[in-house]
């Protein structure tokens, strides 16, 4: 991974361009997936084609289709994010790590809440930042909700979030060490429904 001055790491579909945060990088909106519309859009999660060039991993990209989640008049933005970030490429993982350059660290997956029908890595609390300065990388995903991930459709699985969240697994596997993480050393947590992914 290159470091110096826009942190770039190569994965196997191609390079992305992070950003620097004094000792953590980040890199925003990387697919693990292909993004599912069309025929695929109930379709289990497919692998993204690779790209040519730098892909910018600076800002955050589009989520799961949701409405606004309101508690009365609680503002729930930094738990769910901002609702409905609109595009189809939102099958994306957001990666925190050191920007020590140490390989072989630590990595935490972390599975974001909101009862299956809301959540994305946009949400504030979900900023790996302090965990990449405690030497771990952090890995947050976005996946299917509401009907596009766990609607009963004849002809489809029907657990397509869940399934959403392996081959984000999958992507870590083959992926993490590009930002200095061990892929053997890998535990998977998460919040609310996120932790119920998690448990089974």
């Amino acid at each position: 991974m290159n470091h110096h001055p826009e942190p770039v790491a190569t994965t196997a579909q191609g390079a992305v361009r992070g950003l620097r945060r004094g000792d953590t990088l980040t890199f925003l909106n990387i697919p693990y997936a292909a993004p599912p519309r069309g025929a695929a859009r109930f379709g289990p999660p497919r692998p993204h084609e690779p790209w040519d060039g730098v892909r910018d991993a600076t800002v955050p990209g589009p989520n799961a289709p949701q409405s606004e989640r309101r508690l009365g008049d609680v503002d729930m933005t930094p738990y769910f994010g901002t609702g409905w970030s609109r595009g189809e490429d939102y099958l994306t993982v957001n990666v925190f790590t050191p920007a020590t350059g140490a390989g072989e660290l630590p990595v935490m997956v972390f599975v974001h809440g909101g009862g299956f029908v809301a959540g994305s890595t946009r949400a504030t609390l979900y900023d790996g930042s302090a965990f990449a300065r405690d030497g771990v990388v952090l890995v947050t995903l976005n996946y299917r909700l509401g009907i596009a991930g766990f609607l009963d459709i004849p002809g489809a699985p029907a657990n397509r979030g869940l399934l959403d969240v392996v081959a984000a697994l999958r992507w870590v596997r083959e992926n993490v060490s590009a930002f200095g993480g061990d892929p053997d050393n890998v535990t998977l947590f998460g919040q609310s429904a996120g932790a119920t992914v998690v448990g089974g």
